[in-house]
């Protein structure tokens, strides 16, 4: 659960992420091959320099400008993250994102007023002009256009299909992408280079420094004192082979819980779902990790590492294969449509709602287990 603290955090963070992600990658187009050089490691050329106002003043935005290039013209910038961009965020009219890699611009996202792409093509420019003047785009979808160019001998070349494919995570391969509005209008534009798409990727697929990883079995059960073991997938039959029948089992939703003293099993078709336990004087339950109930907050931080969500009544892990070990996504993954999938199993610890450092009980648990609780479908993927 998210406190509202949290959820006013998502809130913000949705915002950003669903812009970047109205404006992420793919490229295509009739444009035609130019000469314009690479100057001093920035790309001169006119369908990859976005221009904006600031302070009464044009400023053009171009691929491969440093930081401090771009800071001393839009002014100090706020550091930003969604599911795939992170970079910084100058202003509010316009709207400019820009994401760096190996100290230069290799994302360029501006949206509002006075936005244009190098003069032409400016916000709310009927999305036929720019048909008429640069082509068909690489690829289209209903709210985007995407040209995408590759730099070849010192010219901008518009590729398509395989090439795509092909230039996937190079230097020299560039989108330009328009966003369209309901009223097919310009309504945003973003050039970025295809090393960044792909770096913003890797962020999911690689393992993360210094966050640690898990052997499967350390995350997935719980045991006591005896060393009896229960593991998510179970089938209740073993359970009761350790812990016996339980008087009266509850139907919780799609689930049926069995209670014992200190934890209660949820099951889905008999097989284990989810895990809760409760505080205990005895502690006589604890995770594979050897945590028992109640326990303090930086004790589940030292042991698990950072969570996917961090608010005062919680810590949740929605845990993610890296290879052959489990590690903790961040909340941006997490909340991605094109990620969520990737949570295996997810624990949650939930505090005192008085004191916010005593962690009372915890709950483990199945991907699936999110949606057996309301009784809800799963999304079709």
């Amino acid at each position: 659960m998210l406190s509202g603290t949290s959820k006013r955090l998502l809130t913000t963070m949705f915002i950003v992420a669903f812009i970047c992600m109205s404006f992420a990658s793919p490229y295509h187009a009739r444009a035609a091959s130019s000469s314009n050089l690479v100057i001093a490691s920035v790309i001169q050329h006119p369908y990859l320099t976005i221009q904006v106002m600031s302070q009464k003043k044009r400023i053009a935005l171009r691929p491969g400008m440093t930081k401090v290039q771009i800071d001393r013209l839009l002014g100090k910038p706020n550091e930003v993250e969604s599911a795939d961009f992170k970079g910084y965020s100058y202003g509010s009219t316009p709207t400019v994102l820009v994401g760096y890699l190996n100290g230069k611009a290799a994302s360029i996202f501006a949206t509002g007023y006075e936005t244009s792409l190098n003069g032409q093509y400016k916000f709310g420019s009927p999305w036929k002009k720019v048909l008429s003047k640069i082509g068909q785009p690489s690829l289209k979808t209903d709210r985007n256009g995407d040209y995408v160019f590759q730099m070849v001998n010192g010219k901008l070349k518009q590729i398509y299909g395989k090439a795509i494919q092909d230039g996937k995570g190079r230097t020299d391969v560039y989108t330009l992408r328009f966003g369209i509005s309901p009223s097919d209008n310009v309504s945003g534009i973003k050039v970025v280079q295809a090393a960044f798409t792909q770096f913003m990727e890797e962020r999911y697929t690689e393992p993360v420094p210094n966050k640690p990883t898990f052997a499967e079995e350390e995350i997935t059960g719980i045991n006591d004192r005896d060393d009896k073991r229960i593991s998510l997938g179970m089938s209740r039959k073993e359970v009761e082979a350790l812990y016996g029948k339980p008087d009266s089992p509850l139907n919780y939703s799609s689930v049926v819980m069995d209670s014992y003293d200190s934890f209660s099993v949820y099951y889905r078709e008999d097989l284990v779902a989810a895990i809760l336990v409760v505080p205990s004087l005895d502690s006589l339950v604890a995770t594979n990790k050897g945590l028992s109930m109640p326990t303090d907050r930086k004790e589940v931080l030292r042991i698990y590492g950072d969570p996917t969500y961090n608010d005062s009544l919680s810590l949740n892990y929605n845990f993610k294969w890296i290879e052959d070990r489990l590690q903790s996504m961040n909340m941006f993954e997490a909340t991605d449509r094109n990620n969520w999938q990737n949570s295996i199993y997810l624990l949650s610890f939930i505090a005192n709602e008085l004191n916010p450092d005593r962690i009372e009980y915890f709950i483990l648990s199945d991907s699936e287990f999110r949606f057996d609780q309301f009784n809800i479908s799963k999304p079709v993927q």
